[in-house]
């Protein structure tokens, strides 16, 4: 009977799906095994079904079976032509193996079957992105927005190259977007009052950052920039006590360290402030910047001999700065001639070291990547000389 054929049909039909749902919540749990047997079952039984061969190329991709996923993603693409997911998918797995020839292509054809799909748009900006190219990389990911501007990965990355690019006002804007988009993502709540206390202005980072502090409880990031921005507004209490939050968080609790320093000389404490540097100096990936700060300390505190013993250690630790500087290698050096004048040497290299800290600052005042001023046109800028360079102005002319 036809009613019979059409009963059968549609119990079939809710079969295989709830068989694909239980599938990918088992991938999503990292029960490959059991994916593996769910997606493979459907596949006997309804071999014409792409997303149970999607599904299976998955847990092949997550097992690093690449040939594997491969296959299988190309078989549900057989089955479905018009599967701009099954293309992309295709696409990454080709880019995990390095043809990123040959991915581009793929991930491009992903993204003309279906625009607002922006996990292919994403892959190519990232290639850009890794080739330096980030004009190309921001408009490949304000073209996907456009298609959809509720994709909040595609936002999310789009602020993070602006970032990256250096137009932080525009990275401001897209990080605000993705938190009216989920305003529980703590990192992106993080992200932009990093921005904002990069810029001075504390009062605005503040908030931001103490929403990123209580959705993100377990990094010591968030603690970190919230204690310098406290710092930044005089409560240097505050800022100690969470600086030291920070610290129990951190494997590397010697930045918390200086700033709780400082805050400890701001709060008349200079003894304290000598014990917190010497504790992070034992933990320091940048050991010359914590003996630097302890020669500052210490010519504050009058200790001049020291200033220069923490100053030479400061430059030893530094091989490069002595080198680049060879007049600062003279100074410490001088002082530790028998009778130099210890006073008049550790303000001197003190002195040094700050004209030094403000030439860095100045050079890294740079320009944005996405800034093109090169006389020879357009077609000179960065990235453009290269494959994907050339693959963005063939597709153009198309």
């Amino acid at each position: 009977m036809p009613g019979d054929v059409a009963g059968q049909s549609a119990g079939t039909n809710f079969r295989v799906r709830k068989q694909l749902l239980e599938g990918i919540e088992q991938l999503k749990a990292g029960n490959l095994d059991a994916a593996r047997t769910t997606f493979s079952e459907v596949i006997e039984t309804n071999p014409e079904t792409s997303a149970a061969h999607l599904g299976l190329g998955r847990v092949y991709f997550q097992e690093r079976d690449l040939q594997a996923a491969l296959q299988c993603f190309q078989e549900a693409l057989v089955r479905d032509p018009k599967s701009s997911l099954a293309k992309a998918l295709i696409a990454h797995v080709r880019e995990e193996l390095g043809d990123i020839d040959a991915a581009m292509r793929d991930y491009e054809e992903a993204s003309e079957i279906d625009p607002s799909r922006g996990f292919a748009q994403r892959r190519i900006s990232r290639i850009f992105a890794q080739n330096e190219d980030y004009g190309e990389a921001i408009n490949r990911l304000r073209a996907a927005l456009q298609h959809n501007p509720q994709q909040m990965a595609t936002r999310f990355m789009l602020a993070n190259l602006l970032e990256q690019s250096g137009d932080a006002a525009a990275a401001k804007v897209e990080f605000q977007r993705v938190l009216d988009l989920n305003p529980n993502m703590g990192v992106a709540a993080y992200r932009l009052g990093r921005l904002y206390m990069r810029d001075g202005a504390m009062s605005a980072a503040r908030p931001l950052l103490e929403e990123a502090v209580r959705l993100v409880s377990d990094n010591a990031a968030p603690r970190l920039a919230l204690g310098a921005v406290l710092k930044g507004l005089g409560e240097y209490d505050q800022a100690v006590a969470m600086l030291r939050d920070a610290q129990q968080l951190s494997a590397n609790p010697s930045s918390a360290g200086m700033i709780i320093a400082d805050c400890q000389i701001k709060l008349g404490q200079p003894e304290e402030a000598l014990k917190s540097l010497r504790q992070a100096l034992r933990r320091s990936r940048r050991p010359g910047l914590v003996h630097k700060r302890l020669g500052d300390l210490l010519v504050t505190l009058g200790k001049h001999k020291e200033a220069t013993e923490e100053y030479r250690a400061a430059v030893l630790r530094q091989p490069e700065l002595g080198e680049k500087h060879p007049e600062l290698k003279a100074l410490v050096d001088k002082s530790e001639a028998s009778g130099a004048n210890s006073e008049a040497l550790a303000k001197q290299i003190q002195a040094m070291f700050a004209s030094i800290s403000a030439e860095r600052r100045g050079a890294a005042e740079g320009k944005s990547p996405l800034m093109d001023d090169n006389p020879e046109g357009p077609d000179q800028r960065r990235g453009a000389g290269t494959r994907f360079g050339r693959l963005r102005r063939q597709r153009g002319a198309k």
